[in-house]
């Protein structure tokens, strides 16, 4: 490979291209907020934004240090590591990762002063897993619960936040916001945790090499397959009970025109699961998903703003 620079040994080590994946449950839940509570804090709801991404870059750049150590120690090597394939290293992997840490906890602290625990909490929680899931001797990525922990973790934990740091100075917050959040957040829980379930089911074998043990291997991989098409029909359907509770303006069901779309998408992954050539059909298909919902929202906004 020829001689790399750093920024982009820094985008591959975080796989800068991924933000989108945190970023757009982020957005929903402001459109959410701006919707359903008629609020928005733009300074605090922005610098929240920076943490979020940080994080999740950390998180990334984290993930594929761990993999480093662990192909090193089974005295195999991985097409697929970053690491090892642009030849980063280690001191400052770890600088890049520890800065994104330090900046992400920084804005934190300073969020949770002005506006209260429950966003310490969230925040804690998703520090803890977003550790656990690649760190420590018994990583949630080497087990079953890998595809559930980072929807979680990024669909609900992110969208809450958004939803928070908007609405903690309001009379309208109320004590059921989190679950109200939670069925807004169900289309990017599903689909997110389908781009983890999809990773699994690429590397099924690489993984069994490596001692990971994910829901794949467990359930085999034609319901593994079964499982992820479930996922992104149930994602639809939570658009449209959204909508039904009035959590979202009617105009966010102009997002299911994305079903043909995302259904070829689908279509041509599960023909032939291959992290090369067909994988990016997963990130695309999360894409359409959630910015359609994203975009029809804020039409919707617009439209009753008109109104």
């Amino acid at each position: 490979m020829e001689s790399l620079t750093r920024r982009e040994q820094f985008n591959a080590l975080v796989q800068a291209q991924t933000t989108v994946i945190s970023a757009l449950p982020y957005l929903m839940g402001c459109a959410f907020a701006y919707f359903y509570y008629d609020h928005f804090n733009l300074g605090d709801a922005l610098l929240l934004f920076i943490a979020v991404i940080s994080f999740h870059l950390a998180v990334n750049g984290h993930n594929q240090y761990t993999d480093y150590w662990r192909f090193n120690q089974s005295g195999s090597n991985s097409a697929n590591n970053i690491i090892a394939k642009f030849k980063i290293h280690l001191s400052w992997a770890r600088l890049i990762i520890s800065s994104l840490v330090l900046l992400s906890a920084a804005i934190g602290v300073y969020l949770t002063i002005k506006t209260g625990w429950i966003l310490l909490l969230i925040g804690v929680l998703s520090l803890v897993v977003g550790y656990a899931y690649s760190g420590g001797p018994y990583p949630i990525l080497k087990t079953p619960f890998g595809e559930l922990a980072s929807g979680i973790t990024m669909g609900y934990n992110i969208t809450l936040l958004a939803i928070y740091i908007n609405i903690y100075n309001q009379p309208q917050l109320d004590s059921f916001f989190w679950l109200k959040g939670f069925v807004i957040a169900l289309p990017a829980i599903l689909v997110i945790s389908n781009v983890m379930l999809g990773n699994n089911i690429c590397d099924r074998d690489e993984d069994i090499h490596i001692g990971k043990r994910t829901l794949v291997y467990y359930i085999g991989r034609h319901n593994a397959i079964n499982v992820l098409t479930s996922c992104y029909v149930l994602s639809y359907i939570m658009i449209v009970v959204a909508v039904l509770l009035h959590y979202l303006p009617f105009f966010t069901l102009l997002s299911l025109v994305t079903i043909p779309i995302v259904y070829q998408r689908i279509h041509t992954f599960i023909s032939h699961p291959d992290k090369m050539t067909t994988f990016f059909n997963i990130l695309i298909s999360l894409q359409f998903i959630l910015i359609s919902e994203i975009l029809f929202t804020i039409v919707g906004i617009l439209m009753n703003f008109r109104s």
